[in-house]
C-alpha cells in the first residue's frame, strides 16, 4: 500500500512488464499495454472483459467432435482411453506377425525390430488424437492473441480444424507412401530375411504399421501451414507472459508436437538398426532427409511470430529507453525518481534476457539431438564395421 496525499490505493504488478502499477489502471504507464482484452467497443471494456471470461468459460467446457479419422476411430470404442486403444491395435499387429516368426525359420532378433515399428505406429496414431486435442486448448488464446470477437475467433478456428483434420488426403497419401516403402524395400533396398514367407509376412506388416506414420505427416504439414498462415494475421504478440497462454502456448504446443513426431523417427531408425538391415546410402538419405524436414517443422511456421516478438521487444526497449533519458535529463533525483529509475533498470535488463521464439531454447537443444544423435550414431557405426 502507498500513499499520495489522503489517496491510499493498492499497487499491483504490470501482467506484461512487471512493473508496478495502480490496481484500477487500465493501460501501464510504463510498457503501454491495455490491462485487458482489445474489445471493439472500448468504451465497454470491463462489459466486454466479463463477457468475454464467462464465454471462454464455457467454450472450455464445449468438448468439439472427433475431427482426424484416427480419433473417429478411437471415439467408436468409448469404453477406453485412445492412448489404450492404440496401444492394443499396434499390440495386436504385433503379435499376429510374432505367432508368425515363433513357428517359422527366420531369426526371432527380428521380433525387437518389430517391436519398434509396433511403437512407431502407436505414438503415430495415439499421438495424433492428442495433438488434435491439444489444439482445441488454443482456439481459447485466439481472442486474446488477435483482439477478435468470441464468435469470429470461433469461426475462424473451426474452419482451420476442418481444413487441417480433413481425412482423404491424409489416409490417400498415408495409402501411397507405404505402398511405396513396400516397394521400395521388396526391389530396392531388400530385405535380410531367409524365406520368400518371411519377407512377405514383414512386407505386409510394414504396409500396415507404416500407414499411420506417413498419413500423420500430412497432418503435421497441414498444421505447420495453418501456423503460418496465423503468424501472418494482425496478432497483439506479448513477449511477456506466462508459458501456458497465447503465444507462448502456440510455442509449447509446436514443441511438443515436434517431440511426438521424433519418438516415432527414433524408432524407426532404431528398428532398422537391429538384425543386420540393409542400412545403405539411400536408406540413410530418406532418414536424413526427414530428420531436417523435422527441424523445419519446429522453426518454419513460427518464424513470423518470431519476427513480430522482436520487433515487440524493441519497441518495449525504445520505450523504456525514452523514460530512461527523460528520468536521467530532469533536475535532480528524488526518492521516487530513483526507485523508478532502478524498476526500468531492471525491466529494461528482464526485456534484454526475452527469448523471441516462442518456447523454451534448452528444450529445443534437446530435441535436435534427439534428431540427430541416432542417425549420426548408426552412420559412424556402419562405417566402423564396413572397414
Amino acid at each position: 500500500m502507498i500513499t499520495n496525499g489522503q489517496n491510499q490505493e493498492s499497487l499491483v504488478a504490470c501482467r506484461f512488464c512487471r512493473s508496478e502499477i495502480p490496481v484500477s489502471a487500465l493501460k501501464c504507464r510504463h510498457c503501454r499495454e491495455w490491462l485487458g482484452d482489445r474489445s471493439e467497443n472500448q468504451a465497454n471494456l470491463a462489459a466486454g472483459i466479463a463477457g468475454d471470461n464467462a464465454v471462454a468459460g464455457e467454450a472450455a467446457l464445449l468438448q468439439l467432435p472427433p475431427a482426424s479419422f484416427q480419433s473417429r476411430l478411437a471415439a467408436r470404442v468409448s469404453f477406453v482411453g485412445y492412448w489404450t486403444f492404440y496401444f492394443a491395435l499396434s499390440m495386436l499387429l504385433y503379435f499376429s506377425i510374432s505367432v508368425y516368426w515363433t513357428f517359422g525359420e527366420e531369426d526371432r532378433i527380428f521380433l525387437i525390430s518389430f517391436f519398434l515399428n509396433a511403437m512407431q505406429m502407436f505414438f503415430s496414431s495415439a499421438g495424433l488424437v492428442w495433438f488434435e486435442k491439444l489444439l482445441d486448448r488454443f482456439r481459447n488464446e485466439i481472442p486474446v492473441i488477435t483482439g477478435w470477437s468470441r464468435e469470429k475467433s470461433e469461426s475462424y478456428y473451426l474452419a482451420a480444424r476442418e481444413r487441417i483434420f480433413s481425412a482423404p488426403l491424409p489416409i490417400a497419401i498415408g495409402l501411397t507412401i507405404c505402398t511405396i516403402a513396400v516397394f521400395g524395400d521388396r526391389y530396392i533396398i531388400g530385405t535380410p530375411f531367409k524365406s520368400a514367407g518371411g519377407e512377405l509376412a514383414y512386407l505386409a506388416y510394414e504396409f500396415c504399421f507404416l500407414f499411420w506414420s506417413a498419413s500423420a505427416i500430412v497432418y503435421f504439414i497441414k498444421l505447420a501451414m495453418f501456423i503460418r498462415e496465423f503468424g501472418d494475421l494482425d496478432l497483439r504478440i506479448l513477449i511477456i507472459q506466462e508459458e501456458n497462454s497465447g503465444i507462448r502456448l502456440l510455442g509449447k504446443f509446436i514443441l511438443q508436437t515436434t517431440l511426438f513426431a521424433v519418438i516415432p523417427y527414433v524408432c524407426s531408425i532404431v528398428a532398422r538398426h537391429i538384425g543386420g538391415w540393409n542400412f545403405g546410402s539411400l536408406l540413410a538419405v530418406w532418414f536424413g532427409l526427414f530428420g531436417v524436414a523435422i527441424l523445419f517443422y519446429l522453426f518454419w511456421p513460427i518464424y513470423n511470430i518470431h519476427r513480430a516478438m522482436i520487433r515487440e521487444k524493441d519497441r518495449k526497449l525504445n520505450l523504456i529507453s525514452h523514460e530512461l533519458n527523460e528520468l536521467l535529463s530532469g533536475k535532480g533525483l528524488d526518492h521516487d525518481k530513483i526507485h523508478k529509475l532502478r524498476n526500468l533498470m531492471e525491466i529494461r535488463t528482464h526485456l534484454h534476457e526475452i527469448n523471441t521464439w516462442p518456447f523454451d531454447m534448452n528444450k529445443v537443444v534437446g530435441l535436435l539431438s534427439a534428431v540427430i544423435i541416432p542417425m549420426a550414431s548408426i552412420l559412424v557405426d556402419r562405417m566402423l564395421s564396413s572397414k
